[in-house]
C-alpha cells in the first residue's frame, strides 16, 4: 500500500512536512506509519501529536526505518504520512484487522 502511495507521490516525510500534514484540517482521513526501530523520543513525539490531532498511527513490527524508506524509494526515515485519503483509510483498516499472517502484511 505504501508503495502505491509513494508512486503516486501521496506520502509526506520529514519533521516539518509531517507536522503540517497532521495539522491539516481539510484532510479527514490520515494515517502516520512509524518504523519499528524509530527512537523512543521520536515515537513518543509522533504518538503524542497523533493523539492530539486524532490521527491514527501504525507502528510497524518488523520493518526498520531503512527498509521502510527503501520500499518507498528513499534512503532512511522513521515516519511517513499518507496523503491519499482512500489509501490512508485502507492502511488503517488493514492494521486494525491485524494485517495478514501474524501482522506480516507485505502490502504495507
Amino acid at each position: 500500500m505504501l508503495g502505491f502511495a509513494a508512486k503516486a507521490r501521496k506520502i509526506v516525510f520529514g519533521k516539518d512536512q509531517i507536522r503540517a500534514y497532521l495539522r491539516n484540517r481539510r484532510q479527514k482521513k490520515k494515517v502516520l506509519v512509524l518504523a519499528s526501530d524509530a527512537s523512543e523520543s521520536i515515537k513518543k513525539d509522533w504518538l503524542k501529536r497523533c493523539e492530539s490531532q486524532k490521527v491514527p498511527f501504525v507502528l510497524l513490527k518488523n520493518t526498520d526505518r531503512i527498509s521502510l524508506a527503501k520500499a518507498l524509494g528513499k534512503v532512511s526515515f522513521s515516519a511517513v504520512g499518507v496523503t491519499d485519503e482512500e489509501l490512508a483509510a485502507e492502511i488503517v483498516r488493514l492494521a486494525e484487522a491485524g494485517g495478514e499472517k501474524n501482522g506480516e502484511d507485505p502490502s504495507l
